[in-house]
């Protein structure tokens, strides 16, 4: 049976000033990467296929011991400003076969999906529908129908990963 689609970033797992800069409910960097892998093992199941689009984790330690504790058929890491922890871990070939690393910008055409860490203002078939899926954090680029922007950085989605087609169905409901 095949599983979900999931959608997250900006995890920051391990890194200390996330608390601070992204004001945070948590009391320390444990806490918070703790609870972040459990919201994520709480909801994917090793069906599910998962989009983390930037900003993972903060050193390869926490990187590794992370990767190695999530559920997830597949695992597909969009790099962003913090991710060199995770890409020195794909370079020595340490990560699980279900981990792939792919470019900043990924177009599913199958699916008609732009998925970046950052916000694009144009994009490929956006005037076709297509949604760019972003990681940034920034509060002021939150989920948006009419510009078909979906904000999934996990200040702004419960700090866990969200089912996609839920959010693109209710999307298109209110769109």
């Amino acid at each position: 049976m095949e599983g979900k689609t999931y959608i997250t970033s900006n995890m920051q797992l391990g890194r200390p000033s996330a608390i601070g800069k992204w004001k945070r409910p948590f009391k320390n960097v444990d806490e918070m990467t703790e609870t972040l892998i459990k919201n994520w093992n709480d909801t994917v199941t090793n069906r599910d296929v998962v989009y983390h689009l930037g900003n993972f984790a903060w050193d390869p330690k926490t990187a590794y011991d992370s990767v190695m504790a999530l559920n997830g058929r597949e695992i597909y890491f969009i790099q962003a400003e913090t991710d060199a922890p995770l890409l020195e871990l794909w370079q020595k070939d340490t990560l699980p076969e279900k981990v792939k690393i792919i470019d900043d910008v990924c177009f599913d055409a199958e699916k008609n999906r732009v998925y970046s860490y950052w916000p694009l203002k144009e994009w490929k078939n956006k005037s076709k529908g297509s949604y760019n899926i972003i990681g940034y954090p920034n509060r002021k680029y939150k989920t948006n129908p009419k510009n078909k922007v979906i904000n999934c950085s996990v200040e702004q989605c419960n700090y866990k990963p969200q089912d996609l087609e839920s959010i693109l169905g209710l999307l298109n409901e209110i769109g």
